[in-house]
């Protein structure tokens, strides 16, 4: 579980997507700034800067999701493989136990009464 939550660390998702939408509006901004042209031509392009922008920011939040689903998918796995791990070491505990218990019971059954 440890290693899902330092690989999310690692991808910084949240930080990656909001660099990229703050770019994208940003840059239209600019765009608009430096771009002299009439009303009705300044919102058709403000209009598809922000389709485009909005259309880069789905793509970008459906590979986020999909990486992300990769690695919840990666971490069942790896708690998968721990819990299979803790289940053998538990039933090798219970047969060494049993094992020990008869043994002591055979001993104890050997062994003469002292009086």
């Amino acid at each position: 579980m440890e290693e899902v939550i330092r690989m999310a660390e690692e991808k910084n998702i949240g930080g990656i997507l909001l660099a990229f939408l703050a770019g994208g509006i940003v840059g239209t901004a600019l765009g608009l700034l430096f771009a002299p042209s009439s009303g009705a031509e300044s919102r058709r392009k403000i209009k598809a800067k922000s389709l485009e922008t909005r259309d880069k920011a789905m793509d970008k939040v459906e590979a986020v999701k999909s990486e992300a689903e990769e690695l919840v998918e990666r971490g069942k796995d790896k708690v998968a493989g721990v819990k299979s791990q803790v289940q053998a070491a538990v039933e090798a505990g219970k047969g060494a136990y049993t094992q020990k218990k008869s043994e002591m019971i055979e001993e104890s059954e050997e062994e003469p009464e002292a009086e």
